[in-house]
């Protein structure tokens, strides 16, 4: 499955905070370094509850915030996605790739990507374009990348210093100047 070429690498997880965390400190990361950074990640600016979910992520090229969770009412359980606002974010994303972005970095190919919609588009465009692509992956839907993505993806677990060694291979950790040799300062939490 691993490949030494692949443009895209899956950050395996099971841990869905700690995997949020990590794929936001690398985006912000790189995009304060100065690269074009295109893609989503989550906003954890809550505490779990059963009762209530706010699910929001940042689009990282526009810097547009996005509420995901629809609300359900204090009866509900769990949390529910707002499809019309994930085909929202999707079109902002690919907006961000026709300016061919460095790189682009998605929070997690979920649910609705393994059952064939949601940002697998996106995905396809980014692979066409060559952009290079960090994407989250959980623990449980690792069986429905691996059947999207076949041979052309790496994988690397959540916190892995692999990741800093996969940008470094795209010279993807270069500050703004690019020509100066100095790679962006990114937070590893692991």
């Amino acid at each position: 499955m691993q490949t030494q070429s692949s443009n895209i690498l899956a950050v395996v997880y099971t841990d869905g905070l700690a995997a949020d965390k990590f794929i936001a400190a690398w985006g912000y990361a790189l995009r304060d370094a100065g690269l074009s950074v295109a893609g989503l990640v989550q906003l954890n600016t809550f505490e779990r509850n059963p009762v209530k979910c706010d699910m929001a992520v940042e689009e990282l090229f526009s810097g547009t915030v996005l509420q995901l969770s629809e609300d359900r009412g204090k009866e509900a359980r769990g949390c529910r996605l707002d499809r019309g606002i994930l085909t929202q974010a999707a079109g902002l994303l690919l907006a961000a790739l026709k300016q061919r972005p460095d790189i682009l970095i998605l929070n997690k190919f979920g649910k609705i990507e393994a059952e064939g919609e949601g940002l697998r588009s996106t995905l396809a465009e980014a692979v066409e374009l060559d952009v290079p692509i960090v994407v989250g992956v959980p623990f449980r839907n690792l069986d429905q990348w691996r059947i999207f993505a076949g041979d052309m993806a790496e994988e690397c677990p959540v916190g892995s210093l692999r990741i800093r060694d996969w940008l470094t291979a795209r010279n993807l950790l270069r500050d703004g100047e690019r020509g100066s040799g100095e790679t962006a300062r990114v937070p590893i939490t692991h």
